[in-house]
């Protein structure tokens, strides 16, 4: 139960969400961590943040490294652990005290080398902290049934999971390419016969951080992530068709996201090169079997009277909430 986990924390720029995070870590249930903090480069006081907590708390250990990316700052970290057991925390992000305590106390009664909890929105916390069912609620699921649920609910962020140091070694981040965690979970899972489970929202998610990359404004960067859907598809042939569907339409809503962004942002794509790629790969996959209306629409639909449906479906949205919300009131 006393077994050492090592937490990665790349840190780039984030000075106003820091110090709860790392506090969030340090006043962790379970005690015998090794904190790896990697100071990414920052610009703002990220570093001296981290500098500062490590004179208090000799479980803290920094790097500072040249800016190259979380991938490059978790791969950095991988190689300077030494725990039993690796889990992964976003700098903007923090969680609950009772987080390792329990992932580790399922993966050692069980097991197993792989344990997921879940997470809640910063937004929720206060909204839903003082109602939440503080019974643990752990089950362990075969590769089959994890596979199918991660995939459906786009659960792939490592940071929900504490991993075995063996399922860890030598196993590295894709360097600059956003959405690398999809690429590094879907890898693990082909290697694991099964994962520890807990539903409590135990990870707190922070969308409030504007300088994150994923919530930034889209650009040619992001487009550099489009692989990630492919990635899925092409590494779930081996199993059920239920896997196998889920995963052809994780790669329908992927690219739909790309192919619309695209339309909204035409700079990036004046030949439509990319929206072509796009709808090329998506014919290829999409069936009667594997349908899907948006692929449908994407391959019917003449690339210039594409925005019209933009358009037009955005009109549809809102006048069906606005409809939703009139009977509510009533």
């Amino acid at each position: 139960m006393n077994a050492l986990i090592s937490i990665i924390v790349p840190v780039y720029n984030v000075e106003s969400y820091l110090e709860r995070c790392i506090d969030s870590i340090i006043n962790q249930r379970h005690k015998n961590l090794e904190i790896i903090l990697i100071n990414d480069g920052s610009t703002d006081s990220s570093g001296k943040i981290c500098d500062d907590y490590a004179k208090n708390d000799d479980r803290i250990k920094v790097y500072h490294i040249k800016n190259g990316g979380s991938s490059i700052a978790r791969n950095y970290g991988i190689e300077r652990s030494s725990g039993e057991y690796i889990g992964f925390v976003d700098s903007d992000d923090w969680i609950k005290p009772e987080m390792y305590h329990e992932l580790i106390k399922f993966a050692l009664k069980h097991k197993l080398k792989v344990v997921e909890c879940s997470h809640i929105k910063a937004s929720d916390v206060k909204l839903k902290n003082n109602l939440e069912n503080n019974e643990i609620r752990g089950k362990i699921e075969s590769r089959d049934i994890a596979l199918k649920r991660i995939i459906n609910n786009k659960r792939f962020a490592v940071w929900r999971r504490l991993y075995h140091k063996s399922v860890i070694e030598n196993r590295y981040f894709i360097k600059n390419i956003l959405h690398q965690d999809v690429y590094y979970t879907v890898d693990i899972l082909n290697e694991v016969n099964q994962i520890g489970f807990i539903e409590n929202k135990y990870y707190v998610y922070n969308l409030e951080n504007p300088n994150s990359v994923i919530r930034s404004n889209y650009s040619i960067k992001k487009l550099n992530s489009i692989h990630a859907g492919n990635y899925v598809v092409n590494n779930t042939k081996q199993y059920n068709r239920e896997i196998r569907s889920a995963a052809k339409q994780y790669l329908f809503e992927f690219l739909t996201s790309h192919y619309n962004s695209l339309y909204k942002n035409p700079d990036l794509d004046v030949n439509f090169a990319h929206r072509n790629k796009i709808k090329a790969t998506i014919k290829k996959y999409h069936s009667l079997k594997d349908f899907d209306f948006y692929s449908f629409v994407i391959i019917y639909v003449p690339s210039k009277l594409y925005n019209l449906f933009l358009v037009l479906n955005k009109t549809r949205v809102i006048t069906k909430l606005k409809i939703i919300q009139f009977f509510k009131n009533v």
